[in-house]
């Protein structure tokens, strides 16, 4: 069976009645009966339209072509925003772009009565068109008033299960001290906040979008903007989201730390400070000239450390330093330490020395490492890192 004359939404509705009632006429029965009756169900089960005409090919198969008993009026189409704080809420008008348009089309020409059979169908049409622009928002939709030739429907959005419940940041810089960056944590909750209770699935579909209001925060603190970082963000959206910060200065670089070791005829702790001053003189070719110096707690024994190191790519630095407390040479090569991944660092010495470590950072302020250094008796260790 066909059914001409209806919104392409409307039709497979219309076929399903009109099928159902075609299948039980007689098969004995004329084509002028079974045109009468068809006319008849018509104007019953399809309130707005009647019958243009009912056409039967060769086969027998059915076409039935339909024509509104009167003048549709003439649909608008409003949306219901729900209330969302900045900039969630400019995500979605961006979003909803284009919804009202797309659903003026689909109404036009469609008679008030056809609400009546073909309410369930208008709404999957309208979940349609809005479905893959909002994912994880459940569309409900109201004809809110209809009188002369005017009639509007009001589409309106209600957040569904999973909603984000919290988001959570970790903050990783190899060239930030922690205490810098840690004082971002309250800005990061406070910008993070208009995401709690979004549907997760939208929130994914706006990754890129969390990203740059994360860069927005850290980027608009003035240690920041002072020290030139450049910022990556990355989300992983759950209930309970994260997002990953990468902080790196082009200017500067600073940390200190504090080091515990734990092993046989082991060093004492120690506390260190690493002041850089950095520059790129090629593109993806950052240079770094530094200066360290190291406390030994037994005694409060320094040893400074003059550098220059190159980075051609991503986290990995090579170079040489100058050691004070032996007048020696090292070329030194590293991996800077992540939150949550491994890193390593070697120093080979001028006289055939070796010490270097391989580590994991679990956290901004905590790493742990298995120490080598051919200079003790006991040449491995296991060192406990605070950083500051």
């Amino acid at each position: 069976m066909i059914a001409e004359g209806l919104p392409d939404w409307l039709i497979p509705s219309a076929v399903r009645s009109l099928s159902a009632v075609y299948e039980h006429m007689e098969s004995s029965a004329s084509y002028e009966t079974k045109r009468r009756l068809i006319t008849v169900v018509t104007d019953r089960l399809l309130a707005g339209y009647s019958v243009q005409s009912v056409l039967f090919d060769e086969n027998g198969d059915l076409t039935v072509r339909l024509t509104s008993l009167l003048p549709p009026p003439e649909w608008s189409v409003r949306l219901v925003m729900p209330k969302l704080p900045d900039p969630v809420s400019d995500w979605f008008s961006s979003d909803t772009s284009g919804i009202v348009s797309e659903a003026e089309s689909i109404m036009s020409g469609v008679p008030l009565e056809a609400l009546s059979w073909g309410d369930s169908d208008i709404k999957s049409a309208v979940e349609g068109i809005c479905g893959s622009r909002l994912p994880g928002w459940r569309t409900s939709i109201v004809v809110r008033s209809a009188s002369g030739d005017d009639a509007a429907l009001e589409i309106s959005f209600v957040p569904e299960q999973p909603l984000v419940l919290a988001v959570t940041h970790n903050i990783s810089s190899a060239s930030m001290p922690v205490m810098l960056h840690s004082r971002l944590k309250g800005d990061l909750l406070k910008g993070f906040s208009p995401l709690i209770g979004l549907p997760v699935p939208w929130v994914e579909r706006h990754r890129e979008d969390v990203a740059i209001l994360a860069k927005g925060i850290v980027n608009g603190d003035s240690v920041m903007d002072y020290a030139k970082t450049e910022t990556d963000a990355t989300i992983k959206t759950d209930v309970i989201s994260e997002v990953d910060i990468d902080v790196e200065s082009k200017r500067y670089a600073a940390w200190a730390w504090m080091a515990a070791y734990a092993g046989r005829n082991i060093n004492p702790p120690e506390v260190g400070i690493h002041l850089g001053r950095r520059a790129q003189l090629l593109p993806h070719w950052d240079m770094e000239l530094y200066g360290e110096l190291i406390l030994l707690t037994d005694g409060w024994s320094a040893e400074p450390r003059l550098g220059l190191r190159w980075s051609p790519w991503g986290d990995f630095w090579a170079g040489g330093e100058w050691s004070g407390k032996d007048e020696t040479w090292w070329l030194r090569v590293s991996v800077d330490a992540r939150i949550h991944k491994p890193y390593a660092w070697m120093r080979f010495g001028e006289y055939g020395e070796l010490n270097g470590a391989v580590g994991y950072r679990i956290n901004s302020f905590m790493s742990i490492e298995a120490h080598y250094d051919s200079r003790n008796d006991d040449n491995w260790s296991i060192r406990a890192i605070v950083n500051m």
